[in-house]
């Protein structure tokens, strides 16, 4: 599914449907799109992941962990030589949405490929299957591309990975993103932004206007209404992705 073709899609639902949807079903779509839900193998990955922490306890690596949430719900984060989190304008987000029987394998060599390379970077999981399953915040945008060579020379990554969620720019298969991390989120800003942008063509009464352009012209002018410097980078972000999209460029230089 591409961006037209998700936006006709929500068009077309909201105009049969006579249903409003959240910034919340704006986030749990995209979260899925592509993914069949499953989470059979959560106790298999939880204890994979704590085998993990116990070895790792007993070596000279830095870093920190913790969950959030509890069972199907647990969401994992770990961050490698790291003392504090990654400046926003620095860093970049790195969706790596691994079908879910090969979650625990790409785990493995993406810990080992941070460790051996003394990589600053934050890891998030989570423990049943999305199209957002593995993220992987970067601290210094200049180790996105060597890590994602390493895994394009060493792994056929089309059999390994799902769709990322269409306003996702991608190299190889993996996504790419950029977000403050404070205010909001990229997928978090990017459903309010839709959340608002459906709520108006349907007022005004032009759901068939819907599309990626006309969203495009949309997030430009909500930016020049922003006064938060985090908001309007997080919407600068997702009007660079879509671009990158639609112009088939890369979405970092």
């Amino acid at each position: 599914m591409n961006i037209n073709e998700f936006m006709k899609k929500i068009a077309m639902e909201i105009k049969t449907k006579d249903r409003d949807y959240t910034r919340d079903d704006y986030y749990y779509i995209l979260k899925y799109i592509g993914v069949k839900k499953d989470k059979s193998l959560v106790e298999d990955i939880e204890t994979f992941y704590q085998d993990f922490l116990d070895n790792l306890s007993n070596s000279l690596v830095k870093y920190e962990a913790k969950r959030v949430k509890t069972g199907e719900n647990a969401t994992y984060y770990i961050g490698f030589y790291a003392d504090k989190k990654a400046f926003y304008k620095d860093a970049v987000k790195l969706y790596f949405p691994v079908k879910y029987e090969y979650l625990i394998s790409a785990l493995k060599t993406i810990f080992l490929y941070l460790i051996r390379n003394s990589v600053k970077a934050t890891v998030k999981f989570y423990v049943k299957a999305t199209n957002e399953n593995i993220v992987i915040r970067f601290y210094d945008k200049k180790e996105v591309m060597p890590f994602i060579n390493y895994c394009n020379s060493n792994f056929i990554l089309e059999d390994l990975l799902v769709p990322c969620n269409p306003f996702i720019a991608k190299i190889h298969g993996l996504g790419i993103v950029r977000d403050d991390n404070t205010v909001n989120t990229y997928n978090g800003t990017l459903s309010i932004m839709l959340e608002d942008y459906f709520r108006l063509l349907k007022e005004d009464k032009e759901l068939d206007k819907a599309c990626a352009l006309d969203f495009l012209d949309y997030l430009e002018k909500r930016k020049s209404l922003e006064d938060s410097e985090e908001k309007i980078f997080n919407i600068e972000a997702i009007i660079s992705n879509i671009k990158a999209i639609l112009e088939h460029k890369r979405a970092i230089d």
